[in-house]
């Protein structure tokens, strides 16, 4: 080899090494089993560990153990002379590192050698994507708050609005002292639950656009008390008899809004539900079990084919019973919805003529 060969090789070379040892991304060289080679200083910078440390160590117990199968079916690959492109994560002193990771086969002219390996430090991209993402989640989340902000005043609002039309018009009518006074009594009580409706939904949009917390404890058997006063007219029409069974002092953290428009819509329901044949009997009941309480409206109403409609039960615009009682299909969806965002569960059990139990399962905190 002449002198200007010798000289170009021996800068190749040097180059190589400069590259290697330099390049700012983590550059490592594996044997056939996997043990490292060589390895640059950002790989010992990126692992916490020196290189001494390093070499003849296998790379597998570096590499975070939910990503670990992966990560060896890629290298296997790679001794298969197939290069591989592929993200993977290694535990490291100061916690998870995300890695996009290039694996090539470097060979001579008959066999596989080593494996070579570039890896980059993708940690702060991965974040900003989990962010991201979870930013995405909470803006669904909100929206559909706005929806049902949005469906709770076109739904709930409906009902008190109509009755305290219908009580101003009576009242406009020539009416016993006694009965005058009666319609008073009950157009008082519809002005005032509007009022805690509006209020409350007011408290919780305005808490939400600051960013505070939205929930607030309540006193679960006054504040389902305070709902009974709300249908005392749609009670005593109807005849029916309610069963409470909360003990005193049953108390939640939770979203009084969305609490209180659920229970609403439940005994609406068992009221406007009824069977025409038989003196209603609504149940009202709530038990508290750790950290859960369970809530129960149960009715003796006309009940549900749950065979045939269970799958569209909470779905929107659905109407189940439309020659019994007037509705938009939308009281159920909203429920539903609201038990949801609430972090709880709902089930039903009902048969046709045999009534229906509705149990909310919601966390106390």
């Amino acid at each position: 080899m002449d002198v200007n060969k010798e000289l170009e090789l021996f800068q190749f070379e040097k180059l190589t090494q400069t590259l290697f040892l330099n390049h700012p991304d983590a550059i490592f060289l594996l044997d056939l089993e996997g043990k490292f080679m060589m390895v640059n200083e950002e790989l010992c910078r990126m692992t916490g560990l020196d290189r001494d440390t390093l070499i003849g160590r296998s790379f597998e117990p570096l590499i975070e153990e939910s990503n670990r199968a992966f990560t060896r079916e890629r290298f296997l690959e790679s001794k298969q002379d197939i290069p591989q492109r592929y993200e993977t994560a290694i535990v490291t002193k100061s916690g998870i590192a995300h890695l996009d990771v290039t694996n090539f086969p470097l060979k001579n002219d008959t066999r596989l050698l080593a494996i070579f390996g570039i890896a980059k430090d993708i940690t702060d991209k991965k974040r900003k994507e989990t962010e991201l993402e979870q930013y995405t989640a909470l803006l669904k989340v909100h929206n559909d708050e706005l929806e049902i902000f949005r469906k709770i005043l076109a739904h709930d609002m409906r009902k008190p609005v109509a009755n305290a039309l219908g009580f101003a018009r009576l009242l406009q009518k020539k009416l016993s002292e006694s009965k005058e006074n009666e319609v008073k009594r009950y157009l008082l009580h519809t002005v005032e639950s509007v009022d805690v409706m509006l209020r409350d939904l007011n408290e919780l949009i305005a808490l939400q656009s600051t960013g505070k917390e939205s929930k607030e404890e309540i006193d679960v058997n006054k504040t389902l008390k305070r709902l009974v006063n709300f249908f005392q007219e749609e009670i005593r029409q109807a005849g029916a008899v309610l069963e409470i069974d909360i003990a005193e002092n049953t108390r939640m953290h939770t979203i009084k809004a969305y609490f209180n428009s659920i229970l609403r819509n439940l005994i609406s329901n068992a009221l406007k539900y009824r069977n025409p044949n038989r003196k209603p009997v609504i149940r009202l009941s709530a038990s508290m079990q750790h950290e859960l309480i369970t809530i129960q409206v149960a009715d003796n109403g006309i009940g549900m084919d749950l065979v045939k409609i269970g799958p569209e039960m909470f779905q929107m615009h659905r109407r189940f019973a439309p020659k019994v009682a007037e509705g938009n299909g939308l009281g159920l969806y909203i429920v539903n919805q609201q038990v949801r965002l609430m972090g709880g569960q709902i089930r039903v059990e009902s048969e046709v003529d045999k009534g229906a139990t509705f149990t909310i399962i919601l966390p106390t905190n």
